[in-house]
């Protein structure tokens, strides 16, 4: 709703546990670590736990993409069970047929599977998500099964993730032979103030913002001390922030927007517990949300009190009489249901037709208005883009390179159970963004839907070099892939490069799935290949191309300000 209103990419403070998004503070790079050393060095238990909303589930998916091939993973989030359904579920996960259900059986048949994978020189590691839920008698026989082992190491690693509670249990005496099987415990800490900064700065630069473009320092300042340093936090208030800064089209959030989502949000999203000191220390004092509220919530409470209360409903029945007298009379015109309300109930949801955006056309130069003009008609939506119109790399063209992709191989992988295309971007260039995306789908055009690859699927994953983002044109002339994007807005934090280099900006759809579009944006044209490399330089170090990281999208308003003063 927001996203395009803020000139964001897509929503930076979901809540959802994407990889994408994950920020690494100290705490996080050391228990992810911790895993990962575990597992591979075989240590048999780990436990990792932390409170609710710091990112503990959002790990686990970034671990599981970090685990060679040699290492099988099974992910249990269900712990409400009994040891013998848990074990079900784990041969299940595998794939494997459960022969006798029985305990007995179901170790008999957990254990041969165990001597196979030793055999292959390969380990399985069990995650268990929410591990404070497991009841005491099903964590207790969790520790049979680290009895299958060899003389030199444990055959099946198992990770503990989850609440504090966790580590109470783990610490009851009920429990102590377990502690002693833990190898490795850490735990997850919140964010510091500078941290937190530094968490809100780092997902809006994913898709493609910066903090000081949409919130006031002391609007930050207020979201650190209020969300105690929660990432999962930080994202509820955050994600609030925009839809309120949106209807109320502010551009910036400060401070009484901060409070009012504040006041709005239920207390049980807001930890009672003490702040963490790191962040306790740095802490900037401001008034209570509730005494700052908007003048019409102090009104409210007033107005709904006592007689004037009982009025009001006495008003509001005999009104509702009498339209329901109304209505036995009148037939009620049928009203088309609002997008939001036909997708919950499962109606067809009419798609506007594209425009180009108002605030994008007054800011940026001609030229991207009418490269976006190309794109968006005025009566029918941008068409779908065929793979031959749509390669970067397939000379000759006016988007295609001389070079062949095929000729600058990183590496070819075979996809794995539970992967995507942006996992892919993350293991292989430790970043991901639908630029990456979009050149590993260029380079394997069998894949005509960037949101479903097949497992066992071969894959090529493409070097990325300066060199590589040249587009040569059937006049011999020269563009630059400056990158890809879900929206045409993207284009916007390159207008002023155009206007400075005085070259145009072009937007090309391209159809990635059967639902989704994403736009090309292409910069040139350039006499020769020296200019337009010297030209990715620039646009490098200033962080504007996604291929490389780093991509931050620059103050323009203040930029043309400059511009039409100057």
């Amino acid at each position: 709703m927001y996203t395009r209103f803020y000139g964001f990419s897509e929503k930076p403070f979901n809540v959802t546990p994407d990889p994408k998004f994950l920020y690494l503070t100290p705490s996080h790079r050391e228990v992810l670590a911790s895993m990962i050393y575990g597992i591979k060095e075989k240590k048999g238990f780990i436990s990792i736990t932390g409170e609710v909303g710091t990112g503990k589930t959002t790990l686990i998916y970034t671990l599981l993409n970090n685990l060679n091939e040699k290492i099988k993973t099974v992910l249990i989030f269900h712990t409400t069970t009994t040891f013998e359904q848990l074990l079900k579920n784990i041969l299940l996960e595998l794939e494997l047929p459960i022969v006798d259900e029985s305990k007995t059986g179901l170790l008999h048949q957990l254990n041969e599977y165990l001597i196979q994978l030793l055999s292959r020189e390969e380990t399985l590691a069990i995650i268990i998500d929410e591990a404070q839920n497991l009841p005491k008698e099903v964590m207790e026989e969790l520790r049979m099964l680290s009895n299958l082992e060899t003389s030199k190491s444990k055959l099946l690693q198992i990770v503990l993730v989850g609440q504090p509670e966790l580590g109470t249990k783990l610490d009851s005496d009920d429990l102590r032979q377990l502690k002693q099987r833990v190898a490795i415990r850490r735990q997850i800490k919140p964010l510091s103030q500078e941290d937190c900064k530094k968490y809100i700065e780092h997902r809006l630069n994913l898709v493609g913002s910066n903090s000081s473009e949409v919130f006031t320092s002391d609007a930050i300042s207020l979201i650190c001390k209020y969300s105690q340093g929660i990432p999962r936090t930080i994202n509820i208030i955050c994600d609030n922030a925009f839809l309120i800064g949106y209807g109320l089209s502010q551009k910036k959030v400060g401070v009484p927007i901060i409070n009012e989502v504040i006041g709005d949000l239920d207390s049980s999203l807001l930890l009672e517990k003490p702040i963490h000191p790191r962040v306790a220390d740095t802490l900037v004092s401001f008034p209570s949300p509730l005494k700052t509220a908007p003048l019409y919530n102090r009104v409210a409470s007033t107005i709904f009190s006592g007689p004037i209360l009982l009025l009001i409903c006495l008003g509001l029945l005999t009104l509702l009489g009498m339209l329901f007298l109304q209505n036995s009379f009148t037939k009620t015109p049928d009203i088309p249901y609002p997008t939001a309300i036909r997708k919950a109930k499962k109606l067809p949801v009419e798609t506007p037709k594209p425009s180009v955006n108002s605030e994008l056309s007054s800011n940026v130069s001609p030229a991207l208005i009418k490269a976006e003009s190309n794109v968006h008609s005025s009566s029918t939506k941008p068409e779908p883009v065929t793979k031959e119109s749509s390669k970067l790399i397939s000379a000759p063209s006016a988007t295609s390179t001389t070079s062949k992709a095929e000729d600058k191989i990183k590496e070819t992988v075979s996809v794995k159970k539970d992967d995507c295309i942006f996992y892919l971007a993350q293991r292989y260039y430790h970043m991901n963004n639908e630029t990456l995306a979009d050149l590993i789908l260029e380079v394997n055009p069998e894949i005509t839907n960037a949101n479903l690859i097949r497992v066992n699927e071969q894959i090529k994953i493409p070097e990325i070099t300066e060199e590589s983002l040249i587009i040569t044109s059937p006049d011999n002339t020269y563009k630059i892939y400056l990158g890809t994007f879900q929206t045409p807005d993207a284009a916007k934090p390159y207008s002023r490069e155009a206007t400075v280099m005085k070259k145009e900006i072009e937007i090309i759809p391209r159809k990635v799935s059967p639902t989704d579009t994403w736009y090309r944006v292409v910069l040139g044209k350039f006499n020769n290949r020296d200019e337009s490399l010297k030209a990715v330089s620039i646009l490098k170090q200033k962080g504007l191309l996604p291929s490389f990281g780093n991509y931050q999208r620059p103050n323009l308003n203040q930029g043309y300000r400059r511009e039409n003063n100057g």
